[in-house]
Formats: structure tokens, sequence, C-alpha cells
């Protein structure tokens, strides 16, 4: 595990062959806390799995540049529309010139389509997609755990799942 930034706690850690969490602790004081996490894997076609909020583009931004230049993203992928999954989307995209965000067919056609500053790549139910040595698949997953346009990504060859789940902060 790698630290990005000592101030705020983000740390870099392998899951599985070439496939990264980021990790960014927010700690609520008397209350515990919990963690921001995006997946990143890195191959000929970079993809980020969830951006983090829009005000915490500059920590995560960090942590990917520490593993890959960050103009060589690819795709900007998310589970669903809401703040931690897909905030800093636009900035995202600023940053990253040749990527595209990539959601399920719903969030395409509901949100992302009108909020992201480029077309979005959707995909179907089960649709298979290839990042080089790595492919991913997306997996139509209904208000699990918000909105109908939900989903999530799996890794095929590490059978590495990159879901929306809390974290508490100092477990990971």
């Amino acid at each position: 595990m790698t630290a990005t930034n000592r101030q705020f706690g983000t740390k870099v850690h392998e899951v599985a062959e070439g496939i990264y969490r980021i990790s960014t602790p927010v700690v609520i004081e008397g209350a515990g806390g919990f963690s921001f996490n995006q997946y990143l894997i890195v191959d000929e076609d970079p993809l980020l799995f969830h951006t983090g909020p829009r005000k915490m583009f500059p920590l995560v931004r960090e942590a990917v540049a520490s593993l890959l230049p960050v103009q060589r993203l690819r795709y900007i992928a998310f589970s669903h529309v809401e703040a931690d999954e897909c905030g800093s989307l636009n900035e995202w995209l600023g940053a990253a010139p040749e990527s595209v965000p990539l959601c399920g067919t719903v969030a395409a056609m509901v949100s992302i389509g009108d909020l992201a500053d480029r077309t979005p790549r959707a995909l179907a139910d089960g649709e298979r997609l290839a990042l080089g040595k790595h492919s991913v698949r997306w997996f139509d997953a209904p208000h699990l755990p918000h909105a109908w346009e939900c989903g999530f990504l799996t890794e095929e060859r590490t059978a590495t799942f990159a879901v929306w789940r809390p974290v508490h902060a100092g477990r990971g």
C-alpha cells in the first residue's frame, strides 16, 4: 500500500494484478468515519471506476497519476449517478482528453447524456468490454444500492468486483 497524500490519507493498494483501489478516509468527529474508494484498471485502455466527489478530484487525480499518466485514461466508469460515484466526471474528462464516460444504458439515457461533457459509452446488461489483458462485464442492478440506473462491473480474468461498498476508516 502506498500513501499518495499524507495530509488527507489517500492510499493506493493493488488488489489484483493491474487493479488498484484508491481510498481516501473521511473522519467524522465523534462518529467514526468511512472512506471513498475508486478502482483503477491499468491496461492498454485504462479504466477508472468511480470518480469520487468533485471536491476530492485533486486527491484522486494525484493517486491515479502515481500509477499512470492521467491523460492515458480511456474510460471513466461508475455504478450510478451520485456525487461520490461520478461527481468529478467532467473534471476527469477534461484531464483525460481521449476518455469517455462508461455506464449502463439507463444512466446514459436519463442522466449522463445530459450531464457529461462527452457522449457516454453505454453498456447493456451482460455486455463485455476488452481493455487489453483485462476485460470487464457490466451487470444491471436496478435500485442496488440506490436508483434504477445502478449496475456494477466485474473484471473477468481476476474475478475482481468493482462495486460500491462502505469501508470504515482505519480498516482499509
